[in-house]
C-alpha cells in the first residue's frame, strides 16, 4: 500500500502550497487509487503527531512525502527514523515572477536530503515538471521500485593548471556566532574542535542579546549618516517604515562595534525569528553591508557557512556572498541562487538595486536587486554525509531579471544544470553554498590539498 504525506511552513503561502498538494495527490491517485494519506497538511506539532500515529497505524510499503514549502527537517527525519519505509520526497518548482518566492518548497527539499544523508537514510526525490507525463513516469519509477542508474556521486576535484603558481594566504581566521542554529537545520551543524584543529579557525560565541545590546545604544546622528549612504544606493528607502529601517541600520552598526570588540573575521548569525519578533526589524540589509566590506555575515548561524564566504573572501579580495537554491528550469537549463537580501551591493546589476522589506516578515531592511552577469565560483566547506570536505564548482549568472523579491540570480552551471543539481542533493550538499565572481577554483581545490582535505566537484 502506498501512503502520502504533506509539510508546509505557514509563513509562506499556504492556499498556494494546498494547491500545489492536491494536483500531485490527483496524480498519484490517478496511478495508485488505493494509496490512502493524512489529507491536511502537516505545518505545527500538532500535525505531526497526528500525522506520525496515522502512519504507525497502517501498514505503508512506501511513502511520498508531498513538501509543498519550505520547512525545517525536524518532522521529516523523526519521521524517516520512526517509519522506516522507503520515502520519495516531491518537491515543486515556481514561476520567476520577480515577487514573493511563495513555497521555497526545493531549499526544503535540498534541506531535509542533508540532514536525512547524514543520519545514512537515502530517500528518493522527485521535483515536479511542467510535463504531467514525465511526472508520471517518475512517479511509477518509485512506486515500481524501478533502479534510478544515474550517477549520484561526486568526483575528486584536480587542478585545471597543474603549473600554475598559487598566489594566496589564508590567515587564521575568529568568527562570531550569535545565537545558535534554528530547530531543524541540521545543514547548519558544526564541530567545534574540527573547526579550530582542521580549519584553522577561532570561535566566539555570543547572544543575541549582545547584538540588541549594541545597536540599541548607536546614537542617532550615525544612523542619519548612514541612512543617507545607503538611499544613495537603493532606491524606495522613503517608502519604508522610517522607525524600522532605522532600527535595521542600527543592526548593522551593532555587527560592526562587536567584530571590533571581539576582534572578529566573520559572523554566523541566528538571524530569525527574533530580529523580527523582538528587535523588530530585518537583519539581512544590515549583514549584506558587512557583506560588502567583506565580512561574512552567514545566515542561520551557519558556521562553515560563514567559513566558506570567509576563505572566498581571503582567496579572491571580492565579496562573497551564502545563497540557497531555490528553482530549476531544465528546459532553460538555469537555477536560481537566491537569498533574502542580504547580497552585498556590489554584485547588483546596475540599475536594478532598490530597497525592500521580508516577503514573509514585512520588515526592512532587504536588498532588492538581480544579480550582475559573470562567471563565479561556488564553494562550501561541508558536512556532507558526515565526513568534512570541500566542495567546489564554477558557473556562471546569467542576465535576467530579479525572479524572486530579494536578491537573487539565475544560473547556468555549464551541461545539465538540473543533472548537476540533484547529484548536489543526492550527495548531501547542505541548503547554503557561497559563491564569488572570477574562478578561483583551482586556488580551492590547492587550499584543499594543502589542508588535507578532500575536494570534489561535478
Amino acid at each position: 500500500m502506498i501512503g502520502y504525506l504533506a509539510l508546509a511552513r505557514e509563513t509562506f503561502d499556504v492556499e498556494y502550497a494546498e494547491s500545489k498538494f492536491e494536483k500531485a495527490k490527483s496524480l498519484l491517485l490517478s496511478l495508485k487509487p488505493d494509496a490512502i494519506g493524512f489529507n491536511d497538511l502537516v505545518t505545527n506539532d500538532s500535525d505531526a503527531e497526528s500525522a506520525l500515529s496515522f502512519f504507525k497505524s497502517n501498514n505503508f510499503e512506501k511513502i511520498f512525502l508531498f513538501q509543498t514549502t519550505f520547512t525545517d527537517a525536524k518532522f521529516l527525519l523523526n519521521f524517516a527514523i520512526s517509519i522506516q519505509k522507503p520515502i520519495c520526497i516531491v518537491s515543486f518548482p515556481e514561476p520567476r515572477t520577480g515577487g514573493r518566492l511563495r513555497l521555497n518548497s526545493i531549499c526544503g527539499l535540498n534541506l531535509a536530503m542533508h540532514s536525512l544523508l547524514k543520519n545514512d537514510i537515502s530517500p528518493d526525490f522527485i521535483i515536479m515538471e511542467e510535463d504531467d507525463k514525465i511526472n508520471e513516469m517518475s512517479f511509477n519509477s518509485f512506486i515500481k521500485g524501478e533502479s534510478n542508474d544515474k550517477e549520484t556521486s561526486w568526483n575528486i576535484a584536480s587542478i585545471t593548471d597543474e603549473n600554475a603558481k598559487f598566489d594566496y594566504s589564508i590567515d587564521k581566521q575568529t568568527i562570531g556566532i550569535i545565537g545558535t542554529r534554528p530547530e531543524g537545520f541540521d545543514t547548519c551543524d558544526y564541530d567545534s574542535n574540527e573547526v579550530t584543529s582542521k580549519l584553522n579557525v577561532s570561535l566566539v560565541d555570543l547572544e543575541l542579546e549582545d547584538l540588541f545590546d549594541e545597536a540599541k545604544e548607536i546614537e542617532a546622528e550615525t544612523i542619519v549618516k548612514t541612512k543617507s549612504t545607503v538611499s544613495s544606493y537603493l532606491a524606495g528607502t522613503e517608502e519604508l517604515v522610517q522607525e524600522e529601517f532605522d532600527k535595521s541600520l542600527s543592526i548593522f552598526h551593532g555587527l560592526e562595534n562587536l567584530k571590533d570588540k571581539h576582534k572578529l573575521d566573520a559572523f554566523a548569525i541566528r538571524c530569525w525569528p527574533e530580529t523580527f519578533t523582538e528587535y523588530g526589524c530585518a537583519s539581512c540589509g544590515p549583514m549584506a553591508m558587512m557583506n560588502e566590506n567583506k565580512v561574512s555575515c552567514a545566515c542561520e548561524a551557519d558556521v562553515l557557512g560563514g567559513i566558506s564566504c570567509n576563505i572566498l573572501n581571503q582567496m579572491n579580495n571580492n565579496p562573497s556572498l551564502l545563497v540557497d537554491i531555490v528553482d530549476v528550469d531544465k528546459s532553460d537549463n538555469s537555477l536560481v541562487f537566491w537569498h533574502c537580501g542580504l547580497a552585498p551591493i556590489s554584485m547588483a546589476k546596475e540599475g536594478t538595486a532598490k530597497s525592500g522589506i521580508h516577503s514573509n516578515r514585512k520588515k526592512p531592511l532587504l536588498h532588492d536587486f538581480s544579480l550582475k552577469e559573470g562567471e563565479i565560483t561556488i564553494f562550501r566547506v561541508s558536512k556532507a554525509r558526515g565526513k568534512l570536505q570541500f566542495f567546489v564548482m564554477n558557473g556562471q549568472v546569467l542576465d535576467r531579471p530579479n525572479s524572486f523579491s530579494g536578491t537573487s540570480g539565475v544560473i547556468n552551471l555549464g551541461k545539465d544544470s538540473a543533472d548537476k543539481l540533484e547529484r548536489m542533493f543526492k550527495g548531501g550538499l547542505e541548503h547554503h553554498v557561497a559563491f564569488t565572481y572570477g574562478d578561483i577554483s583551482d586556488k580551492l581545490i590547492h587550499f584543499g590539498n594543502q589542508m588535507n582535505i578532500p575536494t570534489y566537484t561535478l
